[in-house]
Order: structure tokens, then C-alpha cells, then sequence
């Protein structure tokens, strides 16, 4: 293994997500002391220069640009981050990757498979590390049930039923700025909120091979406004044989961020609820026992990452935290000079397939099948 050596960020894109990420930025190398030796905050680029330099101001980035090519062509950048809207998803990371940068995109990969396949080809010829940003499969109590399914825990997988469900754009009156525009989002909720319960599914359950999709637009945007889809609900078949139902709104009252699962095996169950992103429930044992039920267990050292932030099961993480650890997964990477490290770009190619044939069935009114 190579001597951990500082690792040099730029960021193309200074919106929320960007704030988000360069949190994560500043702890990183503290909390994962088996990674990069320091991160170091080099640029961040955005075509609104005011708003680079706000939050370069804010997160002590050392300089700001207006052309993302500045961040993606620098001698002194390691690794791109790219959180700018999905249609600039290919083209600033394809570039980053050609002249010999990491990557880290935000989801979903891209607005359509012909770029997502694009940028997974690209970080092929390239030999640098890719990531996209599903890091609610590494949050740890999500990671968990992956490891209890792989330890047989709930016996072999029968049903997987998620959601991924909001509601901050019920209100009609709500600007919902690029995601609104199918050219720049390439879909709706579906593809903002949904790619994260698709990816969750996947990490679960294995590959999705069919679709059965009704996407909706259920509230009336002002004049002009595009009837992307703000509520899609999905039924699919695994490649294990298992099946699903995925849900996924931005318009639907009552759910604030209601992201949760139900996961049925024949020998057990686990559920896990976003709103009690501190806990996981499991079931086991025998069922024909009427005592028989989910038992709740608090997140802490004994599942994955925890300990790198809290001491005791239930002290707690937040929000901020799932960042720190999925940018601390692929900073490890890199600095240790591993080829991969999921979720990777092909993952996130994946998850845009399923999209794609969501949309597909929804227009048809059958099945899709994957290819």
C-alpha cells in the first residue's frame, strides 16, 4: 500500500448539494484517519460567480472560477466533484476523467442511458476512480441489512417494498427550478427520488430485470410549467426472483423526507424508516410463535462506519454524516489507490436503466423488460 498523500478537490457547481459535500470535505480526513493524509480545498467553479464565491467564502475553498473547465483541466486537482444539474452530469465528468481526474458525481448519473453508458466507458479508458452518490445504501443501518442479507439472516429474499417519498412540491406555487425541465432533469421525482430507492432495492435484492410503471403528474403547475412527473410508482421483478414495489414522490402531503423499506425473507423481515434513520428493526424466529416480532436496534459500533462518529449505539448521526462517509469511502480509495468503490458508475447505470424502462412502461402500459 502507497503512503496516504493529501488529495486536492475541486467542485463544478456551488448549490445546496455543493455546501453539503464541502461540510463533508472539511472532516474527512479527520474522520477517516485510514485515508487521504489531508483534503485540501483547492477550487469550486459555477457559472454565477457570486454564488462560487459565497460559498467558497463560507468552506475555505482557496479560489473560484465561472468556467467548470478551469476545475476539470487544473495540474492542481486530484479529484472533480461534480453537483450541477443532471444534464451536466456527462459532459463536466467525461472531461474531468480525460484529463486524468477522480470523480464523484451526484445522482442520478445522468438524465438518459446514452450518457450514464458515455460516462461509465469514459471512466474505463481512463483508470480513475468513478463514484456516484447513492450513499444512503453506505448509511450504516442500511449497510447493515445488506450485511444481514448476506449472512442469510432473513432467509432468502421474497419481497422488497420501498419509498422514497416528499412532499415540498405539493404546494403548486413551488419553483422547481431545472428539475421541472425533462431536458435538463431527464425525469421527474422518479428520477430525483426514486434513483435512490431503485439503488437501495438494488443493493438489497440484485438486479431489477422487469418494470411496471405508472408515473403521474398530480399537481397543476403555474402557466408554462411541465407536467414532469411528480409521483411514480413502479412494480419489478428481480433477477433473483424475488419482487417489488417502489414508490417515489416530491408532491405527496404528509411526507416530509420518507424514505423506508419493508424487506420480507422466508425466515425473517427487516424494515428501516428515514424518520428513524438511527434505528433498524429486525425479525426472526419462528413463525408460528405469537409473541413472535420486530425487535428495534439502535445504530452504533457493531454496524458499519458508526464508530468512526459516536461512541455509544444511539447517540446518533445525521444528515451531513451519510456525505462524510461516502466521501470518506471513495477519498480511502483513492489515496490506497484501489481501482473502485461503490456506489460506482456502473451502479448508477443501472439505476438509470430501470428509469428509462420505468418511463417506457409508463407510456406503453405493459412490462418492460430489461435488457
Amino acid at each position: 500500500m502507497t503512503e496516504a498523500r493529501e488529495l486536492r478537490i475541486g467542485v463544478v457547481g456551488a448549490g445546496y448539494i455543493a455546501q453539503v459535500h464541502s461540510a463533508a470535505y472539511r472532516v474527512v480526513a479527520g474522520t477517516y484517519d485510514d485515508g487521504p493524509a489531508g483534503v485540501r480545498l483547492m477550487a469550486v467553479a459555477d457559472a454565477d460567480g457570486e454564488r462560487a464565491r459565497r460559498l467558497g467564502s463560507a468552506w475555505g475553498w482557496e479560489r473560484t472560477e465561472t468556467d467548470w473547465r478551469a476545475i476539470t483541466r487544473a495540474d492542481d486537482i486530484d479529484v472533480v466533484d461534480v453537483s450541477v444539474p443532471n444534464a451536466l452530469h456527462a459532459e463536466v465528468a467525461i472531461d474531468a476523467l480525460q484529463h486524468g481526474k477522480h470523480v464523484i458525481c451526484e445522482k442520478p448519473l445522468a438524465g438518459d442511458v446514452k450518457s450514464a453508458a458515455a460516462m461509465c466507458d469514459a471512466a474505463s479508458a481512463a483508470g480513475r476512480l468513478a463514484q456516484v452518490c447513492f450513499y444512503y445504501r453506505l448509511w450504516p443501518a442500511i449497510a447493515w441489512a445488506r450485511e444481514l442479507v448476506e449472512q442469510g439472516a432473513i432467509g432468502r429474499v421474497q419481497h422488497f417494498r420501498g419509498w422514497m417519498l416528499q412532499d415540498y412540491a405539493a404546494d403548486a406555487g413551488h419553483d422547481l427550478g431545472w428539475r421541472a425541465r425533462r431536458a435538463d432533469a431527464g425525469a421527474g421525482a422518479l428520477g430525483d427520488l426514486g434513483s435512490h430507492i431503485i439503488d437501495i432495492a438494488r443493493t438489497l435484492c440484485g438486479e431489477v430485470t422487469d418494470v411496471c410503471a405508472r408515473t403521474k403528474s398530480t399537481v397543476r403547475r403555474a402557466e408554462g410549467g411541465s407536467p414532469i412527473d411528480d409521483l411514480a410508482t413502479l412494480l419489478v421483478e428481480f433477477e433473483s426472483g424475488a419482487s417489488g414495489l417502489l414508490e417515489a414522490s416530491w408532491a405527496l402531503r404528509g411526507h416530509t423526507c420518507d424514505l423506508g423499506f419493508d424487506l420480507v425473507g422466508d425466515a425473517g423481515a427487516i424494515r428501516f424508516s428515514w424518520e428513524r434513520f438511527n434505528e433498524l428493526e429486525l425479525l426472526s424466529g419462528d413463525a408460528g410463535d405469537p409473541a413472535n416480532g420486530f425487535r428495534r436496534v439502535y445504530i452504533g459500533g457493531a454496524q458499519p462506519d458508526v464508530d468512526r462518529f459516536v461512541a455509544v449505539a444511539g447517540q446518533g448521526l445525521g444528515y451531513r454524516d451519510a456525505f462524510t462517509i461516502g466521501l470518506g469511502h471513495a477519498l480511502r480509495a483513492i489515496s490506497r489507490e484501489e481501482a473502485t468503490v461503490a456506489p460506482t458508475f456502473a451502479d448508477g447505470l443501472a439505476v438509470t436503466r430501470v428509469v428509462a424502462a420505468a418511463l417506457a412502461s409508463s407510456a406503453s402500459g405493459g412490462w418492460v423488460r430489461l435488457g
